[in-house]
């Protein structure tokens, strides 16, 4: 049997539709997912009828943006009530700070493009999108859509000076909240060379002290087997699991294809997978994975 718990649609920052990830899915022979949005549960009802569809499990999800002192660090929450006012509340007060950042940096994006002798882009135009807008990626989906780039990854280029877009967030904060929406609160790509636990500190000790930390504040899980992490890591997060009785997770990070020589990707997910569905997982282990999440299959 195949999983995989942290894929993302083109509501959050990924390529493909909620229906293409349910064809994608089944193309890959995986029995269950789980669509992790950044910041966003709206595509869960698009997600489960899809995968409805192809016979596909689909277990709610999201990935929430917090941070530990000026680090990024994502929290994924696994079955989530998505209605929850608690945490709907919580994820518009995110993507409300994140849209108002990237409003008032806007003249630092428009000066890197006036520059490279690239038209401006409009701010009010950019102003009225919806949320998935807010994010580098989002500025780069828009510059494209907008003929300003000729590819979508041409963006990039011009959103260096955009950073700091993140609300101060903490861990703890995101566990409350996805625990009072019903769910499972684990540390997403814990050991990735991006975001995580890695950019905090390089001593090993360290690392395992937050994990303890964030274990007394509630968090149930580590994100082990992933696209961000090397046999080494997935060993030592193995290793942090049963020492502090967190459960363990299977994600691939999947955000649709991209070219094995695509090195943006890589620099966040250096073994990011091919197609959906190359995410190797023990067999005994996607077995606990889903007693652990109280998954039942259907």
């Amino acid at each position: 049997m195949k999983i995989d718990l942290q894929v993302h649609t083109t509501f959050s920052d990924g390529k493909d539709t909620p229906e293409e990830i349910a064809r994608l899915a089944h193309e890959g022979g995986l029995s269950v997912i789980s669509v992790t949005d950044h910041d966003r549960v709206d595509s869960a009802k698009e997600v489960i009828d899809a995968c409805r569809q192809y016979g596909i499990q689909a277990i709610t999800g999201v990935e929430i943006s917090t941070t530990y002192t000026d680090k990024a660090l994502h929290v994924l929450g696994y079955n989530i009530d998505v209605e929850n006012e608690e945490l709907v509340s919580f994820l518009h007060e995110i993507n409300e700070y994140r849209k108002q950042k990237f409003v008032e940096k806007f003249p630092l994006l428009n000066e890197a493009l006036k520059v490279a002798g690239k038209r401006e882009a409009d701010v009010e135009v950019y102003r009225q999108k919806d949320a998935k807008y807010f994010s580098h990626p989002g500025v780069a989906r828009f510059l494209h859509e907008e003929g300003i780039t000729e590819h979508f990854k041409d963006g990039f280029l011009y959103t260096k000076d955009m950073r700091g877009t993140v609300p101060h967030i903490e861990v703890s904060r995101a566990i409350r909240k996805i625990h009072n929406a019903g769910g499972i609160a684990v540390l997403s790509h814990p050991f990735a060379p991006r975001i995580s636990l890695k950019e905090v500190s390089v001593d090993k000790a360290v690392q395992e002290a937050l994990v303890k930390k964030y274990k007394e504040e509630g968090l149930d899980g580590l994100e082990c087997y992933q696209a961000g992490h090397s046999k080494e890591d997935v060993a030592f997060c193995l290793e942090l699991a049963k020492k502090y009785d967190l459960i363990v997770t299977a994600g691939s990070d999947w955000h649709g294809y991209h070219r094995p020589d695509d090195k943006g990707i890589r620099e966040f997910l250096p073994y990011y997978i091919n197609k959906l569905g190359d995410l190797e997982v023990p067999e005994d282990m996607v077995k606990k994975i889903l007693e652990d999440l109280k998954v039942i299959l259907d």
